[in-house]
């Protein structure tokens, strides 16, 4: 019988795992630098050119591959186009001495790289860039396995209700096992609150899947471009819930990462248009009746020059004004789903008192949860006086308020979709 590797052991075994990483620099005395610096965290491979990279990339399992751009006879940018179709997830990385523009743009559009890095290079921050990108690896491998796993489970489904009882049971086991794993994946691929935290003056979010995964997810990120730094917080609504939304959610938080950290794009409408564009080529929706989508805001902050962005499909943005609570709406129209015709979303730009303003940022779900005296959707209304009595408080005890006045406005009923909000304060 073939032996299953637990989660755990799978885990246990990544943590040994030692990565392969190929370098290619046609001076030998670069190669020889990259091998003393680097070769007792990882095996290290090093080639000269482009051609014996290739071979090399054939004959060994490679992880990262770092080329130097300026190369006699292949260049770092020609050799990332060429390995590109035949190791699509190779994580790739090009490292140079000069200021090629276009060498960038070609890299980033056409190679996919994760990351552009000039010389001369730091050991500790290679290091880092280095084991940042194995990370996203080891994400998007397990993303793989992950979608791979629950298509197959869900392609059966409906053939296998029709077997007996037992059959049923054994197939649910394996399917809720196969759900809770995604759980644990879901997790990963959201940053923890108390990280987030650390990035705010206060933060709180309230965070309440309708099922084991969730269809709403939330996203940071802390970037800096042409030496400003930005930080970005998303609230995300896929269509559907449980394991359909949360295949959605692996899509839009890649997406996002591919949006921000490959191509550097810093305007929140911009990122909409870039997100709505991505959805529809993924899931191929100018050639099939296929319209599932996404709604969803961005924030963005800009610290060092005290100015605020945010842009919404089909979400608005409630922020402080003194002790009332004004709103931003979103553009009327979802991400996703195919409509013959070009979608720009706005971006709004917006002014804060710096420690005193507000911003909150949610899902439909609160608002559309039945409950009350007269069994009815809570409404936007109430969520914003909700957060209006709260507002002389911390974001913590905000969010204890509005998980109370959920609870009570649920009563006896049955949650009716995934909740989220979010609360900052910057």
């Amino acid at each position: 019988m073939e032996e299953v590797q637990t989660p755990v052991e799978d885990t246990a075994a990544k943590s040994k795992k030692k990565y392969t990483i190929l370098y290619v620099d046609d001076e030998e005395s670069n190669l020889r630098i990259f091998r003393m610096a680097f070769k007792r965290e990882y095996n290290v491979l090093t080639a000269p050119g482009g051609n014996e990279a290739i071979e090399m990339l054939r004959e060994h399992d490679i992880q990262c591959l770092i080329t130097d751009q300026k190369m006699p006879e292949m260049t770092g940018t020609e050799l990332l186009e060429k390995v590109l179709p035949e190791f699509p997830d190779v994580i790739r990385m090009i490292l140079t001495g000069f200021a090629d523009i276009e060498a960038i743009v070609k890299a980033v559009n056409k190679c996919g790289i994760y990351k552009y890095i000039t010389k001369p290079w730091d050991k500790g921050e290679m290091k880092l860039t280095i084991d940042k990108a194995l990370e996203a690896y080891e994400l998007k491998s397990d993303k793989m396995k992950l979608i791979r796993q629950l298509e197959k489970a869900n392609s059966g489904l409906e053939e296998k209700v029709e077997l007996r009882t037992k059959e049923l049971a054994e197939v649910n086991k394996r399917l809720m096992d196969s759900i809770k794993y995604a759980m644990t994946i879901q997790n990963a691929m959201l940053m923890s609150p108390e990280t987030i935290k650390e990035a705010f003056t206060d933060f709180f979010i309230l965070f309440k899947p309708l099922d084991v995964v969730s269809g709403d997810f939330y996203w940071f990120a802390d970037f800096e471009s042409e030496d400003v730094n930005y930080k970005f917080i998303a609230s995300v609504d896929c269509t559907g819930h449980g394991v359909a939304g949360a295949l959605m959610s692996m899509i839009g938080e890649s997406l996002l990462n591919q949006i921000v950290y490959e191509h550097e794009i810093t305007d929140a409408g911009e990122i909409l248009d870039n997100l709505n564009i991505g959805i529809q080529d993924i899931l191929n929706q100018s050639e099939n009746n296929n319209h599932h989508g996404m709604d969803a805001s961005i924030m963005i902050i800009d610290e060092d020059n005290s100015e605020l962005y945010f842009a919404g499909a089909q979400q608005n943005l409630l922020y402080s004004d003194k002790e009332k609570i004004k709103t931003v709406k979103g553009d009327r129209i979802s991400l996703g789903g195919y409509l013959d015709q070009e979608r720009n979303y706005t971006t709004h730009k917006l002014p804060y008192v710096k420690g005193e303003t507000s911003f909150y940022m949610f899902s439909d779900g609160f608002q559309d949860q039945f409950g009350g005296p007269d069994n009815k959707k809570f409404t936007v209304a109430r969520l914003t006086e909700s957060i209006e009595t709260g507002l002389d408080k911390p974001m913590d005890k905000q969010r204890d308020l509005l998980e109370k006045v959920l609870t009570e406005w649920k009563g006896e009923e049955k949650q009716t979709d995934d909740i989220m909000v979010m609360g900052i304060k910057i």
